[in-house]
């Protein structure tokens, strides 16, 4: 680790990598995900891919303005090198909305998050004016789904996304598993059609695509290097649900409606 590396930014990338004590006794379970190495999105999000997957298991964190700030900084910096690639600035933002409406629910859902600054302060309020994505993370998917081809990248981190936990407006939906697993088997097969010829094998099922392995990432490793290889605690894999655009959803699709087809 570099040894310029802030008090801050060293407790951040403890919560990427080495902090056992902070998660459940004896579960020293990893993952990794093959697949999608190339994918520009994808490996830009992985160390934040990785904190989700830690937030997930931590029972207490006591750090959370410091948490907070340096996830703010990281997806400040993420935009900015995206648009420097030549993505488009609507895609970006999209792309933003994802990632922040994944990290707060995964923030959220846990006691210690539940009742910090993290619930007045959500990352979807700093950067989206919004406090809930459950919705819109959906239309966004909605929308791109129209125009695979361009948007692949975008249709590929949102399923990922969706292996690492985030339900939505499914979560307290009746019903709403099933219709969740159905879809992203659906959006799964999509992907499969441009990634399979690619590959010697099919790309199999999606609960296959998530490979456990023992083997946990080590501090010398860069934030910024980890390319297609991150950690991904799932226990299941679910489904995307197409619905109609509401009422609540006009702000984001003032953007989305920029958004070449």
């Amino acid at each position: 680790m570099d040894e310029t590396a802030t008090p801050e930014r060293t407790q951040f990338d403890q919560m990427l990598f080495e902090e056992p004590e902070a998660t459940p006794a004896g579960d020293d379970d990893t993952f990794r995900l093959q697949g999608f190495e190339d994918n520009r999105l994808v490996h830009a999000a992985t160390p934040l891919l990785g904190l989700v997957i830690r937030i997930r298991r931590l029972a207490a964190f006591d750090q959370v303005p410091t948490l907070y700030q340096q996830v703010v900084d990281d997806i400040t910096a993420i935009d900015r090198s995206l648009i420097e690639q030549g993505y488009e600035r609507p895609t970006v933002v999209a792309y933003r909305y994802v990632l922040c409406a994944l990290i707060d629910e995964a923030v959220l859902g846990t006691d210690w998050g539940a009742y910090s600054v993290w619930s007045q302060h959500s990352l979807l309020s700093r950067f989206h004016n919004e406090t809930w994505g459950g919705e819109k993370v959906f239309a966004i998917l909605s929308r791109m789904e129209q125009s695979p081809e361009r948007y692949r990248d975008m249709l590929e981190f949102i399923y990922l996304a969706l292996c690492l936990g985030f339900e939505g407006r499914y979560k307290v939906m009746d019903n709403g598993r099933d219709e969740y697993e159905r879809i992203i088997n659906g959006l799964y097969r999509q992907i499969e059609t441009w990634r399979a010829p690619d590959r010697e094998q099919s790309l199999g099922s999606a609960l296959d695509h998530v490979i456990p392995a023992r083997n946990r990432l080590r501090r010398g490793f860069p934030i910024w290097g980890l390319g297609g290889l991150f950690l991904v605690a799932m226990g299941t894999v679910y489904t995307l649900y197409s619905m109609a655009l509401d009422e609540r959803m006009k702000d984001l699709l003032s953007v989305l409606d920029q958004l070449p087809t």
